[in-house]
């Protein structure tokens, strides 16, 4: 039996849209005055989905949908995005865990008035369900998420997938997805793998000595940058996979 370790958002599931849309929700309830509109133009999501490769975690797409109404260049996404982020969080006199908390409930909000809106928002990447579902069957299958734990098991409830609430380890862990990889290798005879679309959280797994039975698997259809991708690609410790191959992997493994 191996030990598999899923990413969600950009290897699963594509959140995209449902992001924007929901970070605009709690934006509204932040910045009235500046928005405007209670309403996400699509021109406002479309500008979204750009920069949406350089987002961690799920809250910060509130603070960058602010940085797109002050028109900062794609530059301050790809380079200085933390400066940026601090900076939001100095001026507003916001903390961290307030606005996790209030995207948090913008996203509550919308499932509670509008659940099927909210899972149809979602896009499965092709198979992937399918292919979860037969790697449950024959392995141990864990999900490393950024997105909160609840949302998460809410989404693949929508899709008929009964996965176990207590193998989806999400925002509330308030740990790398390299600290809980090193907790699963530690007395783990035999090699894991491992799934991100995200190249930086990769090459911290690449750096732990401690991992070096973890087999790295690049997502090419996620949410990664052209070169991001290419790295990916030029690194010998990482595999890039296709979508149709990550479901060989998951079915056939």
């Amino acid at each position: 039996m191996l030990f598999m370790a899923l990413d969600f958002d950009g290897v699963l599931c594509d959140s995209a849209a449902e992001t924007a849309i929901s970070a605009w929700q709690c934006a509204w309830q932040l910045w009235p005055d500046l928005l405007q509109s209670e309403t996400i133009s699509e021109q406002m999501i479309s500008a979204f989905l750009m920069v949406r490769p350089y987002l961690e975690t799920g809250w910060q797409s509130v603070l960058m949908l602010r940085m797109l109404l002050e028109n900062q260049p794609l530059a301050a996404f790809q380079n200085d995005l933390q400066t940026h982020i601090e900076r939001l969080l100095r001026e507003n006199k916001l903390a961290v865990s307030t606005l996790v908390e209030k995207f948090a409930e913008s996203r509550d909000a919308w499932i509670r008035d509008k659940q099927q809106g909210w899972l149809d928002s979602h896009r499965f990447y092709p198979g992937t369900i399918q292919a979860l579902q037969t790697a449950m069957r024959k392995h141990e299958v864990w999900i490393l998420t950024t997105k909160q734990q609840r949302f998460t098991s809410l989404l693949l409830k929508g899709q008929g997938v009964n996965f176990p609430g207590e193998k989806i380890l999400g925002l509330e862990t308030k740990r790398p997805k390299e600290d809980l990889l090193d907790e699963f290798a530690r007395g783990r005879a035999g090699w894991m793998l491992f799934v991100e679309d995200r190249l930086e959280t990769l090459l911290r797994v690449i750096k732990r000595p401690t991992l070096q039975q973890v087999r790295l698997y690049y997502a090419l259809w996620g949410y990664g940058t052209e070169n991001e991708q290419r790295q990916a690609r030029d690194n010998k410790d990482i595999t890039c996979l296709e979508i149709k191959q990550f479901n060989q992997l998951l079915s056939e493994a």
